[in-house]
């Protein structure tokens, strides 16, 4: 009776910790882009990724398991949802600017639920429903953007496209490998998406389009760069995997909406931003999202007359 709720509090603690390797990149990424072209960095995470990950399967659970899983079929996936995500992400950016794309993001649940609706009949419950309400509301409000900040071009549609495709793939790479470990299933479809990037990058440097350039490490961009390549790629994947393949993508994605403050924190312990009480009362809503909707019904029963007992 135990272990339903021993698991979820797991698994919720996976996306944190996901989530929160995830934002380190984005402050990392910070001290990079001077130097580095987009595509560079992007091609040289996913290679660092999936070399970590590929040796990390074979040691742990025998290289048998690595040459017998479906490669064909992980590419597939992988490269259309995380590569070409990523790919949408960027052009979307291009055509707009980051604010829209923040905002845009803070939608994933949305993009969680219409997922899990199509694809696997879900039905949204009134709790449901209020924690995705909850957490996209926290999620705006974490960007501390405003809608009238954006320019809503053709960018958004690309940007729409990126979210869907990574709720998309996440909801296949748990859902259509479960011959496989989460570390099986992390490593052949991020390959996919390593293997887009890597011919969009030749392709830049062919056609010139830029963003291709190689930025040369100092003392000072050691650690950005190691972080930026490991922890909040390819570890990060694993505990998405991990998290997410129990959740379910919609609730999973609830804890993306709280990315905003984890990196407000990081920029507040590194003295680059001032605290903002805005954010941290935005994450709360998020936090309350997640509580709301994986709560039991017969909590809010009990909870209820708990507080009718106290007022009588």
């Amino acid at each position: 009776m135990r272990s339903r709720p021993i698991g979820s509090l797991q698994a919720n603690g996976n996306c944190f910790v996901a989530m929160l390797l995830w934002a380190t990149g984005i402050v990392a990424l910070e001290y990079l882009l001077d130097d580095w072209g987009v595509l560079s960095l992007s091609s040289l995470r996913l290679v660092v990724s999936v070399v970590f990950l590929v040796l990390w399967w074979g040691c742990t659970e025998g290289w048998d398991k690595v040459f017998g899983a479906p490669w064909r079929k992980g590419l597939v996936i992988g490269g259309l949802g995380w590569g070409v995500g990523s790919i949408f992400l960027l052009m979307g950016q291009k055509l707009s600017d980051p604010v829209t794309v923040t905002i845009v993001v803070a939608m994933m649940p949305i993009a969680g639920a219409a997922t899990e609706i199509v694809f696997d009949n879900r039905r949204l419950s009134w709790r449901l429903a209020a924690g995705l309400i909850l957490a996209v509301l926290g999620g705006y409000l974490a960007t501390a953007a405003q809608l009238t900040q954006g320019h809503f071009g053709f960018g958004v549609v690309f940007c729409l496209g990126a979210i869907f495709l990574f709720a998309w793939v996440t909801r296949a790479t748990t859902r259509q490998f479960e011959t496989l470990s989460r570390t099986g299933q992390a490593t052949v479809t991020l390959c996919g998406g390593m293997l887009v990037t890597l011919v969009c990058y030749g392709i830049s440097i062919v056609a010139g389009f830029g963003e291709i350039h190689i930025g040369t490490v100092d003392t000072a961009d050691w650690l950005p760069l190691l972080i930026f390549l490991l922890p909040s790629s390819g570890i990060a994947q694993l505990f998405w995997i991990n998290g997410a393949g129990k959740l379910g993508i919609l609730l999973a994605s609830f804890h993306m909406n709280a990315v905003p403050f984890y990196v407000m924190v990081f920029l507040v312990l590194l003295s680059l931003d001032q605290w903002h009480w805005l954010q941290a009362g935005a994450v709360a809503l998020v936090a309350l999202g997640v509580l709301v909707s994986q709560m039991s019904p017969g909590a809010f029963t009990r909870g209820w007359k708990k507080l009718q007992l106290h007022l009588d």
